[in-house]
């Protein structure tokens, strides 16, 4: 067999594969990237996406102040205003990320379409260059699809009409469309409808809740995966109806998205038929969870198979071929790809724990999940047989109004949900409210460490009201309920306190 050229030679198109890059590289592995043509454009493309969601939640802080009286709102900023914004901020973010700092730390960076050839070794091609390596990893761009068939009756006539949240950077586009549909399944859909809303549009979510999206960690036949995780139908329940209910209190008129019957286009609009009459609209945007690229890989020639729902990887981020590594979903692509790194570059014995996977909502308020939702905690437990009187799983939720830092704000909307065994150990956490992503790291590694409620009861108290502070009352009051139901710990609690007040009192005598 010919020497190897490389240690990892990572296929990407994502922000995923360039830190992933880096960070092999900085394992002394000699790193090669394969990145095809076009790639820029669409890192380009998620950060304008992320630029326009904080503008959204900008304007609704400013409409919070009017509410306070302290200032008044005025009307939302010109769309083109917003677009130029987006591209300074798209453009130095770029620079950070750029292919020319991914090669000043050493990465050997190919430009061009990379695939896979078999004979006679296994080795990927990219133009005229072929490279071979003791491991590869799979990042590769995203696309968004049409809804999986059955999903919407509308499905061909969706095909032709529907555009992409892309269109909506056009340098074409002066202004927003007055009217806009967004169908989707996830994160991004939420996000983009309240802040199309924000900035003065009349915005209908045609959203997928379907139940078949969610599968339970744990449990025989459910298969929880990372993309799965991005779905609004996989968050707890209760933040799902405060999700929904805030959006449409904002304005927003949702529908299911499978009682979409018909879609036609008619004048320049397009026209749907939905459950209370017809409604037009000017522009239809699919913004459904996107799903990595894999076209022009040519994964049959590394024995890798794609299936209906994928790409198939164990807990290792191993392919069905075990030198291939792959990152399944592009919302957790970069913690997918930090992982598959260290399993590459040294022995692949780490696992993900798809549950483990954080998921983010920047709507307002803000969504923050992770770890198990309360029926996936009580499901698991009762599959264990740990759960006969329903005691085994232990729920507090705090309002978020008792955080001094909501309050002062205006924005007491919200809750901390914190879900635990009763010996305390932790299964999951919930937040709901102002900056509620910003407290989720925190609870992260309690997670991935293992620790226990106390340790969140234990975190020090800011001098300045901090979000965070949240995490700190819930896990007290979730103590405080844990108390309340041992009677007999109480007993012995208010005993020691009896011998104690009875020495004070000897020694004062």
């Amino acid at each position: 067999m010919p020497p190897l050229d490389y240690d990892l030679i990572i296929l990407g198109g994502s922000l995923a594969a360039r830190e992933a890059a880096s960070a092999a590289r900085a394992l002394q592995a000699r790193v090669a990237l394969v990145e095809p043509d076009g790639a820029e454009a669409a890192l380009r493309l998620e950060t304008q996406h992320q630029a326009l969601v904080q503008i959204g939640r900008l304007i609704e802080g400013r409409s919070r102040l009017a509410q306070m009286g302290l200032s008044a709102f005025s009307s939302p900023p010109a769309w083109a205003a917003v677009r130029q914004w987006a591209e300074v901020i798209a453009t130095d973010l770029a620079e950070e990320t750029s292919l020319s700092q991914v090669a000043a730390a050493g990465v050997d960076v190919v430009v061009g379409q990379g695939e896979f050839f078999r004979r006679p070794h296994l080795g990927v091609r990219a133009g005229e260059r072929t490279l071979r390596s003791r491991a590869y990893l799979l990042a590769p761009g995203s696309r968004v699809l049409l809804p999986e068939s059955g999903r919407f009756n509308a499905k061909v006539e969706l095909k032709t009409l529907a555009q992409t949240s892309a269109d909506l950077w056009n340098p074409a586009l002066s202004h927003l469309p007055g009217r806009i549909a967004v169908w989707g399944d996830g994160a991004q859909a939420v996000e983009l409808a309240q802040a199309l809303h924000r900035l003065g549009s009349q915005v209908t979510l045609l959203l997928d809740l379907a139940s078949n999206a969610v599968s339970h960690s744990g449990l025989p036949g459910g298969r929880l995966t990372p993309a799965s995780r991005s779905r609004i139908a996989c968050l707890d329940a209760d933040l799902r109806r405060l999700l929904l209910a805030s959006l449409e209190a904002d304005g927003i008129a949702i529908y299911p998205a499978d009682t979409l019957t018909q879609v036609h286009s008619h004048a320049g609009t397009v026209k749907l038929a939905l459950p209370d009459g017809a409604q037009t609209v000017d522009c239809l945007l699919n913004a459904t969870e996107p799903v990595p690229d894999w076209d022009g890989l040519n994964l049959e020639a590394a024995n890798i198979r794609l299936e209906a729902d994928g790409l198939r990887v164990y807990p290792t981020l191993q392919t069905f071929n075990a030198r291939i590594f792959a990152c399944t979903s592009p919302r957790a692509a970069r913690q997918q790809a930090q992982l598959a790194v260290r399993n590459a570059v040294f022995l692949p014995n780490r696992h993900l724990r798809p549950e483990l996977l954080p998921m983010v909502i920047a709507t307002q308020p803000a969504i923050a999940s992770i770890g198990l939702t309360e029926a996936e905690a009580r499901e698991v437990a009762s599959q264990r047989g740990r759960d006969r009187h329903g005691a085994e799983v232990v729920v507090q939720t705090l309002p978020f109004k008792l955080n001094p830092k909501a309050s002062m704000q205006a924005a007491p909307t919200g809750f901390c949900k914190l879900i635990a065994r009763r010996n305390g150990r932790i299964l999951g956490l919930h937040l709901a409210g102002l900056d509620a992503e910003e407290a989720l790291s925190t609870v992260a590694i309690a997670l991935q460490e293992h620790c226990r409620v106390r340790s969140l009861a234990q975190l020090p108290i800011a001098a300045s009201p901090s979000t965070a502070d949240i995490l700190r009352q819930t896990a007290i009051a979730w103590q405080q309920q844990r108390l309340a139901q041992q009677p007999r710990l109480q007993d012995w609690l208010e005993t020691w306190q009896e011998i104690r007040r009875s020495r004070s009192r000897w020694t004062q005598l």
